[in-house]
């Protein structure tokens, strides 16, 4: 038998290097997964639920709406606002198109008392017509 001496492997020196190529691909297949997958969802601002009607209409003129949510806060185009600036806005908007009417979106949950004091600031900047929004009733079948 021959004994030959073990060859190790040679040891190269140098810095150990980490390829950055497979993280970039990595990186960017999770970039287009997520933006496949994401869903925004339809931003509806306030949400109110309107009470029901058996004769309920659309209102076909120009319309100044405000939303009263059930704590009884009242919001004009997405911001929430005083009785005394409905009051403002209702004159602002009548004196640019007379003919306007106010439109009036209580949630069914708030209470009587809220719908009347913004009835009554509607009236105080001049409305002649301020009607409620409500939902027709849907018949079960």
């Amino acid at each position: 038998m021959h004994n030959s001496p073990i060859r190790l492997p040679e040891i190269k020196s140098g810095k150990p290097e980490i390829s950055m190529a497979p993280l970039i691909d990595v990186v960017f297949l999770l970039l287009i997964f997520f933006m496949v997958t994401t869903v925004f969802p339809e931003n509806r601002g306030l949400v109110v639920e309107k009470p029901e009607s058996k004769h309920s209409e659309p209102l076909v003129m120009k319309k100044i709406v405000f939303l009263v949510n059930k704590e009884g806060l009242v919001h004009y185009k997405d911001n929430a606002i005083t009785l005394e600036d409905v009051e403002r806005l209702v004159k602002e908007q009548l004196s640019a198109a007379p003919d306007s009417a106010v439109l009036l979106q209580v949630d069914k949950r708030a209470m009587t008392e809220h719908l009347i004091k913004v009835m009554d600031a509607c009236k105080s900047g001049g409305a002649k017509q301020v009607g409620i929004a409500t939902d027709a009733v849907h018949s079960e079948s």
